[in-house]
């Protein structure tokens, strides 16, 4: 996706964020040495779970004598498909639920309930006309990995010549410092960043690294803060 951000000099750049990928150290081949890949198959449907043959055969043990008799558990044409693009949905005894009503939980560091509350939709503020504000504020690494649970990590990229040098020379920046630097969105710079509509908010911390003439810059998720409980 793309962001718009502005740097200490309040100069704005859209850029691209990927996600990062971790480099897998072990592959699975089949019998012949071809790779494989995961995939997700239908196990069963509503329809021929066990509540539902409960239901028309009355007892147990009648389902016991059915499933010996015949496979009144499988669905023939669908069982062992292969599943591809599919959706969550939330379900009732009654069928599907079209109008879900979402709430927040906020618990205390003790794990005790703090707040039940109606959860907002917030719209996303990364790629929007605001940019992304380099807020000034700095914290150590050795102290943000302490203080911070890092749930999401992107890469902050350039997309041509021009964005390259704006980003490396943050990145060079940050790595001087030593330091994660607080990204903050909205009007007034003083909001979390939401990266899609309805998604969570999110502190973010950006890390920069420069080696030569290469760069990196890692943009750190956190939703949650260590907190030690009052003894």
């Amino acid at each position: 996706m793309a962001i718009n951000i502005s740097n200490a000099q309040n100069r704005d750049a859209v850029v691209a964020v990927e996600t990062l990928y971790g480099k897998r150290e072990v592959r699975y081949v089949d019998g012949k040495g071809k790779p494989t890949a995961n995939v997700r198959v239908l196990k069963a449907d509503s329809e021929h779970k066990l509540p539902v043959l409960l239901k028309k055969h009355k007892d147990l043990n009648k389902v016991a004598k059915a499933l010996v008799k015949d496979d009144p558990e499988i669905d023939m044409d669908l069982t062992g498909m292969f599943l591809t693009d599919t959706s969550k949905v939330y379900v009732s005894p009654k069928g599907i639920v079209h109008l879900v009503e979402e709430f927040e939980l906020v618990y205390e560091p003790d794990g005790e309930l703090k707040t039940r509350r109606p959860r907002v939709k917030s719209t996303q503020n990364m790629n929007a006309e605001i940019p992304v504000r380099w807020t000034g504020k700095f914290i150590k690494k050795e102290e943000a990995v302490k203080r911070f649970v890092f749930t999401n990590t992107k890469q902050v990229v350039h997309v041509n010549g021009l964005t390259f040098d704006f980003l490396y020379q943050m990145a060079e920046d940050l790595a001087k410092r030593d330091s994660l630097l607080l990204l903050r969105g909205g009007d007034k710079g003083d909001e979390p960043l939401v990266m899609n509509r309805g998604g969570k908010p999110y502190n973010a911390f950006l890390e920069g690294r420069v080696k030569g003439d290469s760069y990196c810059l890692l943009l750190h998720m956190s939703n949650m803060e260590l907190k030690r409980p009052a003894l």
